[in-house]
């Protein structure tokens, strides 16, 4: 056996001309998809990623109702319901009852963001901020992404690109739910 730059597996045989026929689970149609029935799109990110903004616009394309559940009986029952958009705090995404069960409840979206966007994009809304108020969302967010980060990659199916602008997002998010 060679290895060809590391990629490519390159094998001798002794019949030039045999042919092989790819089998069950050799290709990613073989494989079904836990979540592909369930009809939930459950969005999760840090504050300021724009998961809301998402599901109100993916509610007005789909139809579907959108919920953000406060705490974790709540978002249990979320994932265990009816088809909706489900809006996934990171405090919920984290913990430990909530967690296992996310991913295979719907198709889980993270909405990446850099911590310097999503620190704009908090301080925001609140009035009278000055550039320190910034800089120090800018700090916690930064720490809180280092944490997640990892943890959201851990329940995803697809990653959206939450700078984007809202019609994109939301175009982006509707051809990932069509798989």
């Amino acid at each position: 056996m060679q290895y060809d730059h590391m990629i490519r597996e390159v094998a001798e045989v002794e019949d030039a001309g045999a042919t092989r026929k790819h089998g069950r689970g050799e290709r990613r149609e073989d494989y079904p998809d836990a979540w592909a029935d369930t009809g939930r799109i459950i969005l999760v990110g840090l504050p300021g990623s724009n998961r809301a903004l998402l599901a109100g616009l993916l509610a007005e394309r789909t139809g579907l109702g959108a919920v953000r559940p406060a705490d974790g009986g709540e978002a249990l029952a979320a994932l265990a319901g009816p088809p909706a958009i489900i809006i996934l705090d990171d405090a919920l995404v984290a913990d430990q009852d909530i967690q296992p069960r996310i991913h295979g409840a719907g198709k889980v979206f993270y909405l990446m963001v850099d911590s310097r966007t999503l620190a704009q994009r908090t301080t925001k809304a609140e009035s009278g901020l000055e550039t320190g108020d910034v800089e120090q969302a800018w700090r916690e967010l930064s720490a809180r992404l280092a944490v997640m980060e990892p943890v959201f990659y851990g329940v995803l199916h697809f990653i959206l690109q939450g700078a984007n602008p809202p019609e994109a997002l939301v175009e982006d998010a509707l051809e990932k739910i069509a798989y």
